[in-house]
């Protein structure tokens, strides 16, 4: 199946974005009246939608409706939204919208006819279709005083994501390819999606607002996450769910570090927790060996430069092979360690601080080690919830309201210990 890029790279269209306050709603039901009339008027549609087909028909008027709405409040960087609209029903996956079916192009051009939206088809081969609001648009969703509170998620989003990771060279440049995969339902995926699902529901009524500070428009309804899950493409199994796992999805992650310091839960400020040199620790806990004391990111020679330590330690337990004596271009590493720190140069200062990684550089260990990160993240997220303790994952860390962030401390270094066998040290910043 060819691969799809967004047209100058727009946002993507978000197929399960939907209506849930009532201005928004009223908005909704406006426009499916006006398409009825549009259709009937110049002899558009010929006879009546069947049950299943008029419900897809109005489930695909809300999900539009509310993404061009949403991109009058929280205009996208170019202005453009991409979209795929290719005909057909063949070939959905547990992934796409039904609702977003083969009259899906159909829709958009009556929308377009009615002068609310405006859709670009691809300048070329491999791209997206592109939409956008026009002014008429944007004028009727600030006149109905629609908010960010009054947009929602569809029913039936599937929240564990499985992609098949490829690489392929050409001019001699590596490109990386991540397809989501299809996958058979087992009790594994089951307890997953549950528990998942019971998160997105806990967050979904939590208490969680932004404080203005300036800066663009911070959606803090865009709530719900999902674990995405690799598998590499020369695996033979057809699935696997023991690599990657993280959970992608809440507003928060994709702010800046500055800026978080606006959310607010229950009304109060959020303190940061932090697994202390996460990757490094779980691969020494798998390898059975123990960590040395102090910051295991402190290598002879590179002190002044711990986020490039740091960089480089991932990029060598997520490589499949053991590197070449130089940093290859383009590369975070590369660009951040000092002049004359090689590959080789680098693995022997690395080991010599840490000699339990020996047989864990260059076997692909990267997203096993994640998994169990996301494994202990998903355990501590659960037993908060059990507390009634709202938090916000980020990765190897969380936030929480400032009165519950040591209690939220102890339970991260709980799971942790229980997961690994191993301590694994809390940071807490505020």
């Amino acid at each position: 199946m060819p691969r799809v890029l967004p047209l100058n790279r727009h946002q993507w269209f978000d197929p399960w974005r939907g209506a849930r306050g009532t201005a928004l709603r009223n908005l909704v039901r406006e426009f499916a009246v006006a398409i009825d009339i549009h259709e009937l008027t110049n002899g558009l549609r010929a006879r009546r939608r069947k049950a299943v087909d008029q419900e897809h028909h109005a489930a695909a008027i809300e999900i539009v409706v509310a993404n061009i709405a949403h991109a009058v409040l929280m205009p996208p960087e170019t202005g453009w939204l991409a979209v795929l609209t290719g005909n057909g029903t063949s070939g959905f996956t547990r992934y796409d919208n039904p609702a977003l079916g083969k009259p899906f192009r159909s829709l958009l051009n009556r929308l377009g006819d009615l002068g609310h939206m405006t859709l670009r088809l691809p300048r070329k081969r491999g791209e997206a279709s592109s939409l956008a609001p026009t002014g008429s648009f944007s004028a009727l969703v600030r006149d109905a005083g629609i908010s960010l509170a009054d947009f929602g998620r569809r029913d039936g989003e599937e929240v564990i994501l499985l992609a098949r990771t490829s690489v392929e060279w050409r001019h001699g440049l590596r490109f990386r390819y991540r397809d989501k995969a299809e996958y058979e339902e087992t009790a594994e995926t089951i307890a997953m999606r549950r528990d998942v699902r019971a998160l997105n529901g806990f967050l979904a009524g939590a208490n969680i607002t932004f404080e203005d500070d300036g800066g663009k428009p911070v959606d803090v309804h865009e709530r719900r996450m999902r674990r995405h899950f690799v598998i590499a493409g020369s695996d033979p199994l057809p699935q696997r769910f023991d690599r990657g796992g993280r959970l992608y999805g809440g507003f928060w992650q994709n702010l800046k570090r500055s800026r978080r310091a606006g959310i607010r839960i229950d009304g109060e400020r959020v303190a940061t927790l932090d697994y202390s040199s996460m990757f490094p620790r779980l691969a020494l806990a798998a390898a059975g060996a123990q960590p040395p004391q102090g910051d295991l990111y402190a290598i002879p020679g590179l002190t002044d430069h711990r986020r490039a330590v740091k960089l480089a330690t991932n990029t060598l337990l997520f490589d499949t092979s053991l590197r070449r004596p130089t940093w290859p271009k383009p590369d975070d590493a590369a660009d951040e360690m000092p002049e004359g720190w090689t590959v080789a140069r680098f693995r022997q200062a690395l080991l010599a601080r840490h000699p339990g990684l020996s047989a864990s550089l260059g076997v692909g260990l990267g997203h096993r080690l994640m998994h169990t990160e996301s494994r202990i993240m998903v355990g501590v997220l659960l037993a908060l919830m059990d507390e009634d303790i709202v938090a916000l994952p980020l990765h190897d860390g969380l936030l929480v309201k400032m009165s519950v962030a040591r209690e939220a401390g102890m339970m991260m270094a709980a799971i942790a210990e229980m997961i690994t066998s191993s301590t694994i040290p809390v940071t807490i910043s505020g």
